[in-house]
């Protein structure tokens, strides 16, 4: 019986690629992640979608551009009606779990910062549901808020069987 993989996945911020030392760098030392990739998989050409975190997350999550998924900058939730790469794989049988930063809902615990501007004089302004290109329904995922000490959100989420998210990360 051929046995399937397994997949253990490290998504950083702000790291340049070239800051590892399985990767050669001359003075850092990341003994850990360089035995992880001494036994696995190191890509040398791997680009981001966004620079910016949660429309990269999604995008990595969903294998679509930000202008496809909808989150084009923080404070922007992942739609749950997005299909999501771990989806697939919980469909394959696969048991999966994200620990750590997820960072594909909101993150301060607070409404979104950013005020849409006023729209010009001489056109219209949509209102309610259509006030959206795609229409949002996010009743199934608390945001991750740190004012919890554990955000443990009811699975699947994004298609995780298991979640425990870190908070605190964000503009609290």
């Amino acid at each position: 019986m051929q046995q399937r993989p397994s997949f253990i996945l490290f998504m950083t911020d702000q790291q340049r690629a070239d800051h590892l030392g399985c990767i050669g760098h001359p003075v850092l030392q990341t003994p850990h992640i360089d035995a992880l990739a001494d036994q696995g998989t190191v890509w040398d050409r791997f680009y981001v979608a966004s620079p910016v975190c949660m429309p990269n997350r999604a995008s990595f999550m969903t294998a679509r551009m930000p202008a496809s998924h909808g989150v084009r900058m923080n404070g922007i939730p992942l739609d749950k009606r997005n299909v999501t790469f771990v989806e697939l794989l919980r469909e394959a049988g696969y048991k999966t779990a994200l620990i750590g930063k997820s960072h594909l809902q909101t993150f301060s615990g607070k409404e979104g910062q950013l005020k849409r501007p006023d729209t010009r004089e001489g056109f219209h302004k949509a209102k309610g549901q259509a006030s959206e290109a795609v229409r949002h329904d996010l009743a199934s995922y608390r945001v991750e808020d740190p004012r919890e000490d554990k955000c443990l959100p009811e699975g699947p989420y994004y298609g995780f069987d298991h979640a425990e998210l870190v908070t605190y990360h964000g503009d609290a």
